[in-house]
This record gives structure tokens, C-alpha cells and sequence, in this order.
């Protein structure tokens, strides 16, 4: 089973990616079409991924004009058997990374920072299917696992733990730093370094900071510094869950 002919439903983030890092393969023809346009979506694709946001793959699905011969979607929480009832053979096609538009609405470039740093997880609605999706994928992609459904949404969890809530972190820094008129770059040595750690080691081997340490004196200064009452509350349930 040859997928060629590829249509990607969707022009956000990821559906962005992907039309990006798909046209530059010789190999393919690939149509991008919104979603809010399904209507002029092409009959004639071997392969039709949806890269919506979860809470429209329904209404989007329902509106598709034709059924497909085969689909995948780019969700790391949905089932694939969503696409069920508009797909003779369905999946998943999940970019396991954060793909971000830049503030002034240009997608970042697949080639400087993506093209061969996203792992691709794929399912199959029968093994065939998967074979043949995983086959293509590894042809289009660097990295591409075989994971089941349980395994994905695993690690969608893990993900929004290890990098949307570390983010929010960082911008939490960040406030900090600004308040303090000092230049963010000062902090991305320890970052780097703490990352590196995270490669090679049980996270909860290296843990440091007051919190490790028991060191309730500078835990309650920092606590007293903080004016926002939710970062107040959030500084004390992380040091529990540390300590813990």
C-alpha cells in the first residue's frame, strides 16, 4: 500500500508542519486544505490526516464529503477509532513535539529545528495498515515508533507534564527576571544543565533546591516574595510533592 497522493485537513500548527515537511519529499502530492473548507476536499488521496484541535475532529469528520479510503489523525488523546465511520482504514499519525507559529504568524521552519527531531507514533486500525502507515511514515521521517493507544495517551500526559506546565514555569522565571531587570539568558546554562540530567538519570535522582534539601527557612522567604496567590499555593504543593 502506497500513500502518494496525501491530504492534510487542518492549517494549524501541526497541520502546518506537516504540509511543510510533506511537499518537500519529490515523491508526494500534497493538497492542504482548512478545515473550514472541507467541502473542497480532493476524492482521489491515498492518505487523509486530520490535524485539528480534539474538540472538532467530530464536527469536522461529519462534514467530510466523501467516505475515505484511508485516514489518520494527529491527536495524542483521541481514539483512532474516531475516524471509524468515515474511513475504510484509520490511525494515527502523532508528531510527538511542540510545534509552535512564531508571534508574527509564520510557522517555524521544519528544516531548522523539526525535520529530523520529531519522533512520529503510529497506530493501525488492522496490521496491515499499520505496516504499510508505518512504512510510509519511516520514509517521510527520521524517527517513527509503533505505540498503542494506551502508550500514546501515556505519553500526552507525561508531555503536558514535562513540557506545557514546565513551560508555564518558565514563564513564571521569566516575571521574575523582568521584575528584577535581569537578562533572561542568565538561566539558560542551568536549564541546559538540568536537561542533560534528565537525560541520563532518574529525574528524582538528581532533584535539587531548597525543597530536597528541607530547608524551610529559604522555602518560606520564597514563599513570602511571591505576591500571586495561586504561584503561592503552587510553590507549596511542588515542594510537597518534592519532598514526598
Amino acid at each position: 500500500m502506497l500513500f502518494s497522493k496525501i491530504a492534510i485537513i487542518g492549517n494549524g500548527n501541526i497541520g502546518s508542519w506537516l504540509a511543510e515537511v510533506l511537499k518537500n519529499q519529490n515523491h508526494l502530492s500534497v493538497f492542504s486544505v482548512s478545515s473550514r473548507k472541507i467541502e473542497i476536499l480532493p476524492q482521489h488521496c491515498d492518505l487523509y490526516i486530520f490535524a485539528v484541535k480534539d474538540d472538532i475532529y467530530e464536527m469536522v469528520l461529519q462534514q467530510t464529503p466523501f467516505r475515505m479510503p484511508s485516514a489518520v489523525h494527529t491527536s495524542g488523546s483521541l481514539s483512532q477509532h474516531i475516524l471509524a465511520p468515515y474511513s475504510d482504514k484509520f490511525g494515527v499519525l502523532y508528531p510527538y513535539q511542540t510545534i509552535t507559529q512564531k508571534a508574527e504568524g509564520r510557522k517555524q521552519k521544519a528544516e531548522d529545528e523539526y525535520d529530523s527531531e520529531v519522533p512520529i507514533c503510529v497506530e493501525g486500525s488492522d496490521s496491515i495498515f499499520e505496516e504499510a502507515l508505518y512504512g510510509w511514515a519511516t520514509s517521510n521521517f527520521d524517527i517513527v515508533y509503533k505505540v498503542s493507544e494506551k502508550q500514546r495517551f501515556a505519553m500526552h500526559l507525561a508531555a503536558v507534564f514535562a513540557n506545557n506546565f514546565t513551560n508555564a514555569m518558565y514563564n513564571v522565571a521569566h516575571q521574575i527576571f523582568r521584575e528584577n531587570n535581569l537578562d533572561w539568558s542568565f538561566i539558560f546554562p542551568l536549564l541546559e544543565n538540568t536537561l542533560e540530567k534528565a537525560k541520563h538519570n532518574v529525574p528524582s535522582t538528581v532533584q535539587t533546591g531548597p525543597a530536597k534539601r528541607g530547608d524551610v527557612t529559604i522555602m518560606e522567604k520564597h514563599y513570602h516574595e511571591l505576591q500571586n496567590e495561586d504561584l503561592k499555593t503552587l510553590y507549596r504543593l511542588i515542594s510537597k510533592i518534592i519532598q514526598q
